[in-house]
């Protein structure tokens, strides 16, 4: 998330206004009570930017800044942001290459897939069967340091702690 600040234009504004109808994607606006505006800007289902703008509306064409104080401000993840802010006011697509794979995406594809047969109600040995497989839960299902069993107890546990809130700090 990129936090942006709106300003209305002014006759002495120089630059091209930020306009969410010239972009060349899709932009959904929620609109908060306590006047805070929150853009989500998508290209593809994997490609999002997603900006926190207060000050002016966004619905209308403004002139859009931001902080940028070296290096507090800028990390990675903000510099990425902004990156693709740039490419989208240029009529360019989200450059792919800013959107590098989920390190925990096989991990969390585990929980959740094991968050879904528990919810079925699946038996936790029903679950390790589906997600790695009959022959090795046959091989390791009784050893006596319970290795595949507590993984399959963990990965239920982190899935129904995400089901409760826990998916909240994907959004920070």
């Amino acid at each position: 998330m990129l936090p942006v600040i709106a300003e209305q234009l002014s006759a002495s504004w120089t630059t091209l206004p930020f306009d969410l109808s010239a972009l060349p994607c899709r932009a959904t606006v929620l609109l908060s009570p306590d006047k805070s505006q929150h853009v989500l800007l998508r290209h593809t289902e994997e490609h999002t930017l997603q900006l926190a703008v207060s000050g002016a509306d966004i619905l209308h064409p403004v002139c859009l800044r931001t902080e940028a104080i070296w290096p507090a401000m800028l990390s990675k993840p903000r510099l990425r942001a902004l990156e693709c802010l740039n490419a989208l006011c240029l009529g360019q697509h989200l450059p792919a290459r800013l959107f590098p794979p989920e390190k925990r995406g096989p991990r969390l594809t585990f929980v959740l897939r094991a968050l879904d047969g528990s919810l079925a109600g699946a038996s936790h040995r029903e679950l390790a069967e589906a997600l790695v497989g009959q022959r090795r839960v046959h091989a390791d299902w009784r050893d006596p340091r319970n290795h595949l069993r507590d993984r399959i107890r963990r990965a239920v546990t982190r899935g129904r702690g995400l089901m409760n809130g826990g998916y909240r700090d994907f959004l920070l």
